[in-house]
């Protein structure tokens, strides 16, 4: 039952109570009894419904926060060092003493112009709102918020020529002034979108080439030089392989791999060992990043004739802007490159075909004929319904 309390101030303050909860929770202070009587016993009625949130929830600090969701999660070392990094930086001074239910979608927009003004780097600037939006997307799973309010902010565009896709071309240019390990190596990274550590831990019992797919699980993690599992939410995944990329898998298998060992012979941090890995670096090391960027990959983008800032990674990113462009869908994409949160896929949407004025014309068209042809048919069902007049009636 809600009930009011008069304060010194003669104003009064409505308060009510929820199932579980011993103190008793307000709705306010107000100028009229009716009006404190009137807020506490809807706060009371909404907090009794089916799902509603503990009011109590929203009054967690963001920086509490943080750290109770991201001890929870399971991430490459490298990973959660980068997170940490942008979260004690860029995070944590604006929103460490915020309270969850306290943060609204003009503060966010704020703390991004203010960190632009500062001449953060907008690569920082969008990696660390993606963080808190992800952190809020968490916070309402979590039932700690209702709405993520910084949903609707958008991430600040990156200058022309920052980000980076390859084309098809500009792939067989590069692969054409590598070996054919290596070239293989980056056909695998831009058909199925593995990250470069899921390449170098992915082993041969997780190619499935009758099928054509790769089953993905786990990766290298070269500080560690040691094999873990990918976590269990989105990032475990199935890509499939389109003929030519298996093709190409099986020549290799059959006539250029080393001899398959019973194990990798690395470290796995969970589980045990199912086999050899399908790729290997220099003197049968595991292929680490860094060696093949600065390596093979650097020697064949300057034969190649390409001087932009290419890395790597951007393979990756090359997979999804090539399946955004011949139709995929964002929800599809993010199951296929194993995003866990829908912020990450979020930042390819502009690469998904856009209607034009003939896509438009033409829809509309095509639905004038079709309402055309309704009524054509319409029309000469009625006239054959139509009775013949008698002229001897007449």
């Amino acid at each position: 039952m809600a009930w009011t309390v008069l304060r010194n101030s003669g104003k009064y303050t409505g308060y009510y109570r929820i199932p579980g909860v011993k103190d008793p929770l307000s709705a306010g202070t107000f100028v009229q009894e009716k009006e404190a009587l009137r807020k506490a016993q809807k706060a009371e009625d909404e907090a009794r419904q089916p799902g509603a949130l503990d009011p109590r929830l929203g009054k967690l600090t963001w920086g509490s926060w943080f750290t109770e969701w991201h001890e929870s999660r399971s991430l490459a070392y490298s990973t959660d060092m980068t997170y940490r990094s942008t979260a004690d930086c860029h995070l944590m001074p604006g929103w460490r003493d915020t309270k969850l239910a306290d943060i609204e979608s003009l503060h966010v927009s704020r703390w991004v112009r203010k960190m632009q003004r500062e001449g953060v780097s907008v690569w920082t600037v969008r990696s660390a709102l993606m963080l808190l939006k992800t952190s809020l997307n968490a916070a309402v799973h979590a039932k700690r918020i209702h709405l993520n309010p910084a949903t609707h902010v958008p991430y600040p565009d990156l200058p022309e020529g920052l980000e980076r896709y390859l084309t098809p071309e500009e792939v067989e240019r590069i692969t054409f002034y590598m070996n054919g390990i290596n070239a293989l190596i980056v056909w695998v990274s831009v058909q199925t979108g593995m990250r470069f550590g899921e390449v170098s831990g992915l082993h041969w019992p997780r190619l499935n080439l009758e099928r054509g797919s790769i089953q993905i699980v786990e990766k290298y993690d070269q500080k560690a030089n040691a094999i873990d599992p990918l976590p269990k939410d989105n990032e475990q995944r199935s890509v499939p392989l389109p003929t030519d990329l298996v093709e190409m898998l099986v020549q290799y298998r059959d006539f250029a791999a080393p001899d398959q060992q019973r194990t990798c012979g690395l470290r796995h941090t969970a589980g045990r060992c199912i086999g050899d890995l399908v790729f290997r670096g220099p003197r049968g090391a595991a292929l680490k990043s860094n060696d093949f960027g600065r390596g093979p990959w650097k020697r064949a983008l300057e034969q190649a004739g390409i001087v932009d800032r290419v890395r790597p990674h951007d393979m990756r990113h090359t997979y999804a802007s090539w399946l955004l462009q011949q139709g995929v869908s964002l929800p599809e994409l993010a199951m296929m490159m194993g995003h866990a949160d829908w912020e990450v896929t979020k930042k390819y949407a502009h690469l998904c075909p856009s209607a034009t004025h003939e896509t438009v014309r033409q829809a509309l068209t095509d639905h004038r004929r079709i309402a055309q042809r309704i009524a054509n048919d319409h029309h000469a069902t009625l006239s054959n319904a139509t009775p013949e007049i008698d002229d001897q009636a007449v």
